[in-house]
């Protein structure tokens, strides 16, 4: 809003000693156009700590953001700051939720959904208001999950049978309009991890839009079609596809202000003929040294306790598919007979017939035992280095990580090389050390130490011991 300031009557007003004539004329020059507008400052969802403002009398924002008011001037078209306004009002104020703030800025969190208004209000010498209102829409944030096909179904691919997509989506406001996309693709394979493949990879594959995201939709069977099987040379009678599917959700107003939301998932095909089913398990080791090599058993049992096979794993990162009857209660053991530290929980799955099952990352390996370290000697001269060996029989320990020794409380620098930590001796009396080498899991034994006791010409170590609540 603008209010008119006339510069010669302003001077004498405020230069009461000054000689202000009755017949002072007043050019277009000395004419001040004292404007205000609504200034909002946002904190950015991609970045907590970027923000970026800008001048609004609509702002739609979700419920729990944080947003910054501040009020903006300027004369003739020029921005000055708010002390400089200050000497052109008497005062200004903000009205807020019933509240009245007096205040160049408020900052606000809107935790509660719906419409409410922002007023500024500048009052200057002349007793004229300047005001100013920012509509404030307070919507949920918009996600959206998908409910079925479920991500362990099997669909028949040559069927006529319609498919229901159907999802669940929540945030779509009032003051909103809404349009959903969907995106499918087939694939033979293992499946993807959601998180680090599939979604990012939503806008480049086939898109259906459907406009109204709150219905979901009907795919007409077939799924597969002939001519798409003979151009990729594929048999369903003993191939699995995988289908890949997602939505993305888009909220809108008709003032241009958009929110978005995804989510994806998949499912498979049967196969057309064989009766057996098949099991794809490719066990994840968490925090694996490159290049270690792995020797894996993986046994299944049947709900009656009987062992139905073992198969041996050798290949860590490739698929291994496994020959199964279709039955239900079926458990999943695995072990590792080469590397100990790692462990493994069992699985139970049902088994439905022509299907393959592909446990993707659900048979994860982790190693939660930290290295084991034994000092080289237990005595040995006062010169001579102390040398620890160390042993790790899971993720493996990496030897450029930069590795150190407490002794007592001083940092003692070492040596690495070939599984033995070196370092001179640090102490000149008993002192205890404690060598908190970690795997790559990140495991690494804190609690324990070592006594280091030096005898006229020699250092005895012993050990370890565990640290206590009392030490």
């Amino acid at each position: 809003m603008t209010r008119l300031f006339f510069g010669a009557a302003l001077a004498c007003l405020f230069l009461l000693f000054t000689s202000c004539r009755e017949d002072a004329v007043i050019s277009r020059t000395d004419i001040q156009f004292l404007q205000q507008g609504i200034l909002v400052t946002h904190w950015s969802d991609e970045d907590h700590y970027s923000k970026y403002t800008e001048q609004l009398d609509t702002l739609y924002i979700n419920q729990g953001e944080q947003v910054l008011f501040t009020a903006g001037y300027a004369i003739n078209g020029n921005t000055i700051s708010s002390d400089s306004a200050m000497n052109l009002s008497s005062s200004h104020y903000w009205e807020l939720e019933g509240e009245s703030i007096n205040s160049t800025t408020i900052e606000s969190r809107f935790d509660s959904v719906g419409y409410r208004i922002a007023v500024l209000n500048t009052i200057d010498f002349s007793g004229d208001t300047l005001t100013d209102t920012i509509h404030i829409f307070v919507g949920s944030p918009l996600s959206i999950t998908l409910v079925t096909p479920a991500s362990d179904a099997h669909i028949e691919p040559l069927s006529d049978d319609y498919i229901e997509l159907n999802w669940n989506i929540t945030g779509i406001d009032p003051w909103e309009s809404s349009e959903c996309t969907v995106y499918a693709v087939v694939a033979e394979g293992v499946s993807l991890s959601k998180s680090t493949h599939w979604l990012d990879i939503l806008d480049s594959i086939n898109a259906l839009s459907i406009g109204d995201c709150k219905s979901g939709m009907r795919l007409k069977g077939p799924l597969i079609s002939e001519k798409w099987l003979q151009m990729n040379g594929l048999d369903l009678k003993d191939t699995s596809l995988m289908v890949y599917w997602g939505v993305k959700a888009t909220a809108f107003t008709d003032n241009g202000f958009e929110e978005q939301a995804r989510d994806a998932s998949s499912f498979s095909t049967k196969f057309t003929e064989r009766r057996n089913s098949v099991i794809q398990v490719k066990p994840i080791y968490e925090g694996l040294t490159p290049g270690s090599k792995v020797s894996t058993k993986i046994v299944l049992i049947n709900a009656l306790g009987d062992t139905l096979k073992t198969v041996s794993y050798e290949k860590p990162n490739e698929p291994l598919n496994i020959n199964v009857q279709p039955q239900s209660g079926l458990r999943i053991y695995a072990y590792e007979t080469k590397l100990t530290d790692y462990e493994a929980n069992p699985i139970t799955i049902d088994i439905p017939e022509r299907t393959m099952i592909r446990l993707g990352d659900s048979l994860v390996f982790t190693d939660k035992i930290p290295p084991k370290a034994s000092p080289v000697k237990t005595s040995l001269a006062l010169t001579d280095s102390v040398r620890f060996y160390f042993m790790d029989s899971g993720s493996g320990i990496n030897p450029t990580q930069k590795k150190f020794v407490i002794a007592d409380f001083d940092t003692v620098t070492v040596t690495y090389e070939s599984n033995i930590l070196s370092f001179a001796n640090p102490c000149r009396k008993d002192c205890q050390i404690r060598i908190p080498v970690p795997d790559n899991a990140r495991n690494r034994n804190s609690e324990l130490f070592w006594r280091m006791v030096p005898d006229k010409d020699s250092l005895r170590i012993t050990g370890p011991f565990v640290q206590t609540e009392d030490q």
